[in-house]
């Protein structure tokens, strides 16, 4: 009982934190002259994944379970996608994606293919008794680090392609004219931190939950950790929306993509052998639902149909389909 009242509690100072970066992230976004879109993918992604990063790493570190780390990031992954549908639902209008600029087609596709290369890792590795990598870590893992920086790369590149548009778009008067620039890169940087511990906290958490329940460390990092860790990519996609759409979606679509790229880290601080060589094969089933609920996205930002049912956009009813029986199969196999 003691063990959940830690979790609700880590997860309820969590969401406090998270709702602070989103609002000293609007704040940055503003002063630097940043698109809300490129914030959130590159400022609030980094910020709302560093509870998965940190939570992930003690796992190896403190914990030493490589499944309750994999857990953690790919269930994220799922997790965060769903939040698209809740937003949809929250906002009220009829269908949210085609209110989305289209260049968040390129955030996930970037997040496809490493997902893709982790998926295809994984089961690459169920299949080979030898080493794919040096000094324990991984060859998977160092392309899905150039992934990371050629994608980084295109991203900047096409915000200063577009930064004419979005300067013409931009508000003509300041909405926090009482707030410097200093002071919300401070505050920012202090929530930045606290996330760092709690995340700590969490991973320790999580393993006292494999403990006392007696569930597999796959089940918890899957579902339990993935939730308490993605609670501020749903309180900042939430709070962002009320700021702009785009930096709801750049929260989110970034997130994935980084979460992904806890891989190498994990790699690296993973001493006894190759991340991905002692992963259960059930994580491939929650990739997979990850990139399936990824491509509905980038189809619906591509097609941007405004049909809806229940004020719910037809492409988010089939991601909450595909999540509901997709979660059935992998809780049944996990």
């Amino acid at each position: 009982m003691f063990t959940w009242l830690k979790f609700i509690i880590c997860g309820i100072c969590i969401l406090y934190t998270g709702y602070k970066l989103s609002y000293y992230g609007d704040i940055i976004s503003e002063k630097t002259g940043l698109s809300r879109g490129l914030m959130g993918f590159a400022f609030l992604a980094l910020a709302t994944t560093l509870p998965e990063m940190v939570t992930s790493v003690s796992s190896i570190t403190i914990v030493q379970s490589p499944n309750l780390a994999a857990g953690n990031i790919f269930g994220s992954i799922v997790i965060n996608l769903m939040f698209i549908s809740l937003l949809d639902l929250l906002q009220g209008k009829g269908a949210l994606l085609p209110t989305v600029k289209t260049h968040h087609i390129l955030y996930g596709g970037l997040g496809l293919i490493a997902m893709g290369l982790a998926t295809f890792s994984i089961l690459l590795r169920a299949q080979f008794d030898g080493t794919l990598g040096l000094f324990n870590f991984g060859f998977d893992s160092l392309i899905l680090l150039i992934i990371y920086i050629l994608g980084l790369r295109l991203i900047f590149g096409y915000e200063v392609k577009n930064k004419s548009k979005e300067k013409a778009s931009a508000k003509s008067s300041p909405s926090y004219p009482n707030i410097s620039l200093s002071l919300a890169l401070v505050l920012f940087s202090l929530c930045f931190i606290s996330i760092i511990f709690l995340g700590i906290w969490l991973a320790k958490i999580g393993e006292e939950i494999v403990v006392t329940m007696g569930w597999s460390e796959a089940l918890v990092g899957t579902i339990f950790l993935a939730l308490a860790t993605s609670l501020p990519e749903l309180v900042v996609s939430i709070s962002s929306l009320k700021f702009a759409a785009d930096m709801a979606m750049g929260n989110i679509l970034g997130a994935n993509f980084l979460d992904i790229m806890i891989i190498p880290l994990c790699d690296l601080f993973f001493r006894e052998g190759e991340f991905l060589s002692c992963l259960a094969p059930e994580h491939t089933l929650t990739l997979l639902l990850g990139m399936i609920l990824t491509s509905i996205v980038i189809v619906g930002l591509i097609y941007r149909s405004r049909k809806s049912f229940l004020k719910l956009g037809w492409d988010v009813i089939a991601m909450i389909a595909t999540f509901v029986v997709g979660s059935y199969f992998l809780i049944r196999l996990m």
